[in-house]
């Protein structure tokens, strides 16, 4: 029988998933689609989105010979608590049963978590996350722990969210009078083809907003930056900074006494604006000089990937 495993990995802005036969490691399908945090879009529609995703895995599935999923990952964003885990897991067994998926060993997993399992190998290590949200996991060998990622609404600090919500913010002080002059008006009015901030202000208040869309605001920060403007300067900085307060307090969670230790980033605020990552690695180097600081290589699937493998070897 061939055995594969499936890996989900269901973020905010894009629910991506892998077929990888279990033997050769080698990736035979994939495919994405929208964002799948239920705490965002409703179980409703989170339910939807996974059962039209692996519907798709299951017919790619039928075309193989005796095939059977060995162990399947759901490393989901929105799995924030014991209650989270709980509807999380009733949406994905209600998208598998309605296909009539089957499945050997199945796990549930906060997508982060999942993601440093599969980046440290199973050492110890830390994870900090910096993309539409911002969250950060430690692990000592024995002990899981995290800090932050408790949603834009109370947190969030140094994500792309907060970054998007720091550029209109500076635009609408810029446009008041209040705030200093920045490029990053135009920047954010010729994307968005608007011409004032009352048209801002009409975008960012109209009935199909969504927290993914501000995030790409945040966008516009490394150009900004590279062409010396003190605003994009400022709101880096004040990233970074956040991102640092968010990986000592995880690091205070293990206990961390300053011994060799990996910290990898990942995310696109902190992939993709080097002011914040430099700033950031700076920054906990000086405090923990025996931390080594490094951008994750790859797209979160494949740290996935070794996240079940693991798990599929353990069986």
């Amino acid at each position: 029988m061939m055995e594969w495993l499936l890996i989900i990995d269901g973020g905010a802005t894009k629910t991506a998933c892998a077929l990888v036969h279990a033997e050769s490691g080698e990736i035979k399908y994939t495919k994405s689609t929208s964002g799948s945090n239920y705490q965002a879009i409703g179980a409703t529609s989170a339910t939807e989105i996974l059962q039209a995703l692996l519907a798709n895995v299951q017919a790619f599935l039928q075309q193989q010979d005796d095939s059977n999923i060995a162990v399947a990952t759901f490393a989901m964003a929105g799995i924030d608590s014991p209650k989270d885990h709980e509807a999380v897991s009733a949406i994905i067994h209600n998208a598998v049963s309605a296909i009539q998926l089957k499945i050997e060993t199945l796990i549930i997993e906060n997508d982060a978590q999942s993601t440093l399992l599969g980046v440290a190998a199973g050492q110890a290590g830390a994870l900090l996350i910096a993309g539409t949200g911002s969250i950060a996991y430690a692990f000592n060998g024995t002990q899981i722990v995290r800090s932050g990622g408790w949603g834009h609404r109370a947190g969030d600090e140094g994500s792309g969210y907060w970054l998007g919500q720091e550029v209109i913010r500076a635009i609408f002080h810029m446009e008041d009078g209040r705030g200093e002059s920045t490029i990053l008006k135009n920047a954010v009015y010729d994307y968005l083809r608007i011409q004032d901030v009352t048209e801002l202000a009409t975008w960012l208040f109209r009935p199909s907003y969504t927290n993914a869309q501000l995030a790409k605001m945040g966008a516009f920060l490394a150009e900004a930056v590279t062409k010396k403007d003190a605003c994009a300067i400022q709101i880096s900085m004040r990233a970074a900074h956040e991102l640092v307060s968010l990986a000592c307090a995880v690091l205070k969670k293990i206990d961390y006494q300053g011994e060799a230790f990996s910290l990898y980033c990942n995310g696109g605020a902190i992939k993709h604006n080097p002011l914040i990552f430099k700033t950031f690695s700076q920054e906990m180097q000086s405090r923990y000089p025996q931390i080594e600081v490094s951008l994750c290589q790859h797209q979160p699937i494949h740290y996935l990937m070794e996240r079940t493998k693991m798990a599929y070897d353990s069986l």
